[in-house]
């Protein structure tokens, strides 16, 4: 059944065209120019062929003889033969001209030439077949069905069906006439007929056939299979085009991306560089004015100004630190109890006063806020909110107005869905900057004025926003203002929460050693734990460290402060060298790292070599105090 099955595919898919049907079309219209190109060639053969063969004939004419039914009768093939030329090379000057025209493009219709390519190749079928049957009343054989099959199956581009059905019916006139002129012999006695069956005649028949047949076929499915290529290759280099351009494409954006943050890097260390020299030109000449003091006043004012500018330099140091965490995917949020509305009264005591510094009325609902307790990161909480609130005092001038609101849009035992909104009559964004201004290293600005930034606080907030599972939107109008907001579900907290107080441990009695190789920094943190009243050794480096520890008597430390990056040898090798050593105190003293590096890989490392706690420089006075609590 499969066999028969496979046949019948086979006999099917010989007719079926090798083409898509998709291309079909274009691939109908090119096999016609290629016919048309062959067809004038076929014109040009055959006037060629005729004129020769009409001086050939000229010059040698030829006779044939062929006996009637018992009597003998001269037959003269050759008028036959000159008027069939004569047609011939007629029909040859007649279709040149006409596919000369159609080379040029005065023939357009497609139906027309389809009609002039084919008809040339029909009427030589027929004036072949005509000779054919002279070929046969004169019994010279088969040569014009010889010379009809070759030229229909190797030179025009024809379907299977068509050329193998041409073919077929030539075969079958030919035989035809063989057969009904079986009764005219020549001068030997043979007829066409005894020809073909007593001699090579039918032999040479079937093979010829056969080759222009399968040619005929061949030709055309060889034609196809190239038509296929050269689509193939179309789409190739389409695709290669494609591909291409879209790399170019990609490049070029890249390349733009590129260059645009080299711009946006360049304006960031231009800013950076701005915002580090202030405070620092602040702090540097604070310091003096404090020298130069003459009264105690003066002198607490110049320090308030430098206890200022240091905070906003450590401020622009973490905003720095934090977009370097967000880029290495590091920057994390850590829950902790906290009253919701005495956080949000933290951050309007601090607004209030920048605001009060440059005449901006502020206004908040902060003292309306439910007093429930949250488990969530306070700290990135109000970074966020200081940040967005910094930006509205920085572009709203004198005399203009600061709203910060916080609603709360749902809540249960379990959270509550907050709302914050800060919104402003200041400069506005333009459109333009609306799509920019969460990319990092991007500032606002306005005509005119010169506003102060890294750029980063934006960045920072959104990135913060989206780790506490929200999205701080914008809508902004140039000069009338903008309003930032954002909304967190927030988890509530079982309990309550006690004010924060920093506690100053009573370390009378215990004995702290501090490991720095910076006197000054041994000097502030000898100060800041002076009012503990504790007993405060020091050593220059890590070195020095572990031999103190090792020489002094069991317990005889209590507490360990130890620098990281020192000569001779570092905090972590000092604090593995004091947690090897063969004493119960090694294992059980605190040592708690002080380093200027806080990236979370400098807190794991201090983690693995077996301290306590890390602390980032500069020392915060509380933090000193939380950790020596614990």
């Amino acid at each position: 059944m499969t066999e028969k099955i496979q046949k019948k595919d086979f006999f099917f898919g010989l007719f079926a065209s090798p083409v898509p049907e998709e291309y079909l079309p274009r691939f109908e219209e090119e096999r016609l120019e290629t016919n048309i190109g062959h067809m004038r060639g076929l014109a040009i053969y055959i006037i060629v062929i005729q004129i020769i063969l009409q001086l050939v004939n000229g010059a040698f004419p030829q006779q044939s003889v062929v006996q009637l039914a018992g009597s003998m009768k001269e037959f003269d093939s050759l008028p036959y033969y000159i008027t069939l030329s004569l047609l011939s090379l007629l029909s040859g000057i007649v279709y040149l001209v006409l596919f000369n025209f159609a080379k040029k493009g005065r023939i357009k219709s497609r139906r027309s030439r389809v009609v002039l390519a084919q008809s040339l190749l029909y009427l030589y079928v027929v004036i072949q077949l005509a000779f054919s049957t002279v070929n046969v009343l004169t019994h010279q054989g088969v040569n014009s069905y010889i010379m009809l099959t070759l030229m229909v199956g190797v030179i025009p581009i024809l379907p299977p069906k068509q050329s193998i059905s041409t073919i077929s019916f030539s075969l079958i006139y030919t035989v035809a006439t063989i057969f009904f002129t079986r009764h005219l012999k020549d001068a030997d006695g043979l007829s066409s007929w005894d020809k073909l069956v007593f001699t090579d005649m039918r032999a040479n028949l079937i093979i010829i056939t056969g080759i222009t047949t399968v040619s005929s076929v061949s030709i055309y499915k060889l034609y196809a299979a190239n038509f296929l290529k050269k689509i193939a290759l179309e789409n190739q280099n389409n695709t290669l085009e494609e591909t291409v351009a879209e790399r170019t494409k990609a490049l070029e954006e890249k390349t733009i991306a590129a260059e645009a943050a080299s711009t946006a890097k360049s304006r960031f260390m231009t800013n950076i560089s701005h915002e580090i020299r202030t405070p620092l030109s602040a702090i540097i000449g604070m310091t003096q004015i404090a020298r130069k003091a003459d009264s105690k006043a003066r002198a607490e004012e110049s320090i308030e100004e430098i206890m200022c500018a240091s905070d906003h330099l450590l401020g622009i140091l973490n905003d720095i630190l934090d977009m370097s965490n967000i880029e290495s995917g590091q920057l994390k949020v850590e829950r902790g109890r906290f009253v919701f509305r005495r956080a949000m009264e933290e951050v309007v005591s601090i607004i209030s006063v920048r605001c009060a510094k440059k005449g901006i009325i502020f206004s908040s609902n902060a003292d309306s806020l439910p007093e429930f307790a949250l488990n969530s990161d306070k700290l990135r909480i109000k970074q966020i909110l200081l940040n967005l609130l910094g930006n509205s005092v920085k572009f709203t001038p004198e005399d203009g107005k600061i709203w910060f609101e916080t609603f709360i849009l749902s809540e249960t035992d379990d959270y509550a869905d907050v709302k914050f909104a800060v919104k402003d009559n200041g400069i506005g964004i333009s459109e333009e900057q609306l799509g920019e201004i969460f990319n990092k290293f991007t500032q606002g600005s306005s005509k005119g004025m010169k506003h102060g930034g890294t750029g980063l606080g934006l960045a920072i907030s959104q990135n913060l926003a989206a780790l506490l599972g929200g999205e701080i939107t914008v809508k902004s109008e140039i000069g009338k203002g903008s309003v930032f907001s954002f909304a967190l579900r927030l988890e509530k907290a079982s309990g309550t929460v006690l004010e924060e107080e920093i506690a100053i441990p009573d370390l009378s009695q215990k004995r702290i050693l501090i490991v720095e190789d910076i006197e000054i920094n041994r000097i502030i943190l000898s100060e800041l734990l002076s009012e503990t009243n504790a007993v405060v050794e020091e050593a220059v480096d890590g070195l020095e460290a572990v031999e103190k520890f090792k020489n002094s008597p069991e317990g005889y430390y209590q507490f360990i402060f130890m620098d990281l990056l020192m000569p001779n040898m570092g905090g972590t090798d000092a604090t593995r060298a004091i947690r090897a050593l063969e004493r119960k105190d090694a294992k059980k003293v605190p040592i708690v790292a002080l380093s200027a590096n806080a990236y979370k890989e400098d807190v794991d490392q201090s983690a693995e070599a077996g301290m306590n706690a890390h602390l980032a420089k500069p020392v915060d006075f509380g933090e000193v105090m939380k950790v020596l609590s614990k």
